[in-house]
């Protein structure tokens, strides 16, 4: 009889538990404070001892203290700090969470401001965004001087390929003449819509060879600079030693006559 009074009694407090655990709810609040950006959760109950408080933004834990009060408070930065967070309340045997939603229009941004290719090959051009609520519907279109031209998967050269983070223009068999300009990739979600541009840069097929007819330009203008220089060296230098050989020499009979006036002066002993 005892040992069955004990697990009702036991029942009776589990039940009791898990009842004020359920019933307990979390509101939610969110306030612009300037650059900040405060999320508040508060627990309407204490019938569960409180051990502390976590915040969390996909599998990162923000912020977790072991105050035992039924608010806890986190900031964000209100231009960087779009996304879903999640409050918990930590105690025995289960904590309550709640998620706080900071939504907010997309920011999109390019991968490059600006692309480099060669006529006759394949780029791709990229947007990315980290908004909240993700981007539903991604748009791209080239700026003309006249308007706009949105680009669809209709033509043959070009490609859209979109998630709800990234989108991205495939252009293929590059045209020197058609394709190069600006280009703007388009995000929209709930909260608005924004956009960023891209600028494409074509160059003519053969201007990979340029640095190499540079280099070999630059090799023959010095060949040349020293052929002339040596061209006009070798006449001077042989009109210099033609000059030096041509001092006379004496003759015999010139040594002779020096060799007896010689001998004349020489008195005889």
């Amino acid at each position: 009889m005892a040992a069955a009074q004990l697990v009702v009694l036991g029942l009776v407090l589990l039940g009791v538990k898990s009842g004020s655990v359920a019933g307990s709810n979390i509101s939610t609040s969110i306030l612009d404070i300037g650059s900040k950006t405060r999320l508040t959760c508060t627990l309407d109950s204490n019938n569960t001892a409180i051990l502390g408080h976590r915040w969390v933004k996909g599998d990162k834990v923000l912020q977790e203290d072991s105050e035992t009060g039924l608010t806890t408070q986190y900031e964000v930065d209100t231009h960087k700090g779009l996304g879903q967070y999640f409050c918990t309340f930590l105690s025995e045997p289960a904590g309550r969470t709640a998620s706080v939603n900071v939504k907010g229009p997309p920011k999109i941004k390019t991968v490059k401001k600006s692309e480099h290719a060669t006529e006759g090959q394949t780029v791709v051009l990229a947007c990315k965004s980290d908004s909240f609520p993700p981007v539903t519907d991604w748009l791209w279109y080239k700026i003309k001087d006249g308007g706009i031209q949105v680009l669809t998967n209709t033509s043959q050269s070009k490609v859209v390929v979109s998630s709800e983070t990234k989108t991205e223009l495939h252009i293929q068999n590059l045209d020197l003449a058609a394709d190069p300009g600006k280009y703007a990739c388009s995000g929209t979600n709930t909260e608005g819509t924004d956009q960023a541009v891209i600028t494409l840069r074509v160059r003519n097929r053969f201007a990979v060879l340029w640095p190499f007819l540079g280099i070999v330009a630059e090799v023959l203008l010095i060949v040349t600079i020293i052929f002339i220089y040596e061209k006009r060296r070798k006449p001077d230098q042989g009109l210099h030693d033609e000059d030096t050989g041509s001092a006379p020499l004496k003759s015999s009979g010139d040594v002779n006559d020096t060799t007896r006036m010689s001998a004349r002066g020489t008195p005889t002993a």
